[in-house]
């Protein structure tokens, strides 16, 4: 690796030649870029920010200060193969933030969509998929091959397990953690506990009362009337399934390997049609 200064690269940061820079990438001191990197316009990498191989980042992307990129995976049985990592565009990596390549037991890549937020100290594990807009708050830890949907929160100090699907708008609550996946539209609280609907996260993306409404129902049958979950689709499906945000919700489901959580007994009265 070599030293390399420019206007927009610091004298002390070591880019390997391999590695293929927009020619407006903006590198601090002591950054490493190691390896067959390639970084789009508009980026910004910060001090200290370690970036390794192969990894292909889109545009305007911000990485923070000591945050690491496409380093090896924390995997028992990974022997150094040319795994990777593939990142899109407008994303923000804060300080510290980790995101580990992928394995060649998994899909051989870890991939980022647009517009994410990962903030301090969080980590994503090997051969994730993570959407667009989603927001990954401090601390909180995703592991290996796991799904994060469009939009979804995970809120700080999280911890969401192996091979775990998050669906589109769903938040888990603070100091939470799920080893089951988390359908779209919901809130999970505690450990693998459904608490409700995601009804801020709902409204803010403007998701329309009537499907609001119709979520509602939906999570009444499946939660609250005790039916077994197949017959509760099937209800669902029946009487809510022309409503979009209500189909998605049971194709999420029915596609699920490692089930679902149950709900809490204790907010019946906030999910009620309105």
């Amino acid at each position: 690796m070599t030293l390399v200064y420019s206007e927009t690269v610091h004298a002390t940061a070591i880019i390997d030649p391999e590695a293929i820079l927009a020619p407006d990438v903006q590198v601090g001191p002591y950054a490493i870029i190691e390896g067959a990197v390639r970084i789009g316009p508009g980026c910004v990498i910060e001090a200290h920010a370690c970036l390794c191989g192969p990894l292909t980042m889109g545009r305007n992307n911000f990485v923070g200060h000591g945050a690491v990129i496409g380093k090896s995976p924390q995997h028992r049985g990974y022997r150094d193969e040319p795994t990777g990592v593939r990142i899109g565009d407008h994303n923000v990596f804060r300080e510290f933030v980790t995101v580990h390549r992928g394995t060649v037991q998994g899909e051989r890549v870890t991939m980022i969509g647009d517009h994410n937020l990962f903030m301090c100290n969080s980590h994503l594990g090997h051969d994730a998929r993570v959407g667009d807009h989603c927001t990954v708050v401090n601390n909180a830890l995703v592991a290996g091959h796991v799904t994060l949907g469009d939009s979804c929160i995970l809120s700080g100090n999280t911890a969401v397990q192996q091979r775990v699907r998050v669906g589109r708008l769903a938040m888990l609550g603070g100091m939470g953690a799920s080893s089951k996946d988390i359908p779209p539209f919901l809130l999970q609280q505690g450990y693998n506990c459904v608490t409700g609907l995601n009804l801020v996260g709902l409204r803010r993306a403007g998701v329309s009362n009537q499907a609001i409404n119709a979520l509602r129902q939906a999570y009444r049958i499946l939660y609250r009337e005790g039916r077994p979950i197949s017959a509760a689709l099937e209800r669902i499906a029946g009487d809510l399934g022309e409503i979009a945000e209500v189909a998605e919700f049971l194709e999420f489901i029915r596609e699920s390997k490692i089930g679902i959580n149950p709900a809490r007994s204790s907010d019946r009265e906030n999910y009620e049609v309105q």
